[in-house]
């Protein structure tokens, strides 16, 4: 995919999730309401996170032009505490038992079980879903759904070919959907600092290029994370 049309992409898509967050945000303030003061209507937060990662196994393929695809059940290292460590980031906002947040999740892969005509395989500068969440609170726990685009950085060498990892933008790739269900858990420490847990499960599929060819990877990962957050 050109540079450009792959920055136009996505500079739209996350044009989009912003004014979609906004609007619906928006939607949910009623302004006849009376009891609440504007400054009052919309809680800010910033969450930041780490943790650990299991990728079920799921089926890879490989095409090149001139050779047969080379196809596995894929098996994936994560490796969250090197190079770049795996993370979290959320951008949201609250209203009363709803909330709607921007998520970036640092996810890497590294397969393992290569077959002899693949290297290496990575996407460890980032497997990075890029979400709009839809969070409800009930019982001190929230529960959220979001949906979205992946973002990846491919590395690879396939029969002695290395991918150069200059293409796309400084090489990433708008390269699929992702989705994800999550449950978490927040602890005020203070009136602005809070602490947390979260476990989610995370979905994805994605294509990305390779030297004369391209790669099939979808991802099914479990997550289990740690957190620390700031109201506004």
């Amino acid at each position: 995919m050109p540079v450009d049309r792959a920055s136009g992409i996505l500079y739209a898509f996350v044009s989009a999730l912003v004014t979609v967050l906004l609007a619906v945000a928006g939607f949910t303030v009623s302004p006849f309401d009376p009891a609440l003061v504007p400054a009052a209507r919309f809680h800010p937060y910033i969450s930041v996170a780490t943790g650990l990662q299991y990728n079920v196994r799921t089926r890879l393929v490989i095409s090149q032009n001139g050779s047969p695809d080379i196809k596995l059940v894929a098996r994936y290292d994560t490796k969250p505490f090197t190079e770049v460590p795996y993370y979290d980031i959320k951008l949201g906002v609250r209203r009363r038992a709803w909330a709607y947040e921007l998520e970036l999740i640092h996810h890497k892969l590294y397969l393992v079980n290569r077959p002899p005509e693949v290297d290496t395989f990575e996407i460890t500068h980032g497997y990075n879903p890029i979400l709009l969440n839809l969070v409800r609170e009930e019982w001190g726990v929230a529960f959220r759904a979001g949906a979205g685009i992946l973002l990846a950085h491919p590395e690879s060498t396939v029969r002695g070919l290395r991918f150069p990892e200059t293409g796309g933008i400084l090489g990433w790739y708008v390269s699929g959907p992702a989705a994800q269900l999550s449950v978490s858990k927040w602890l005020g420490l203070s009136h602005r600092f809070c602490a947390g847990f979260e476990g989610k499960l995370v979905g994805a599929w994605a294509r990305v290029p390779i030297v004369d060819g391209s790669a099939n990877v979808p991802n099914l990962s479990l997550h289990g994370l740690v957190s620390v957050c700031w109201r506004f």
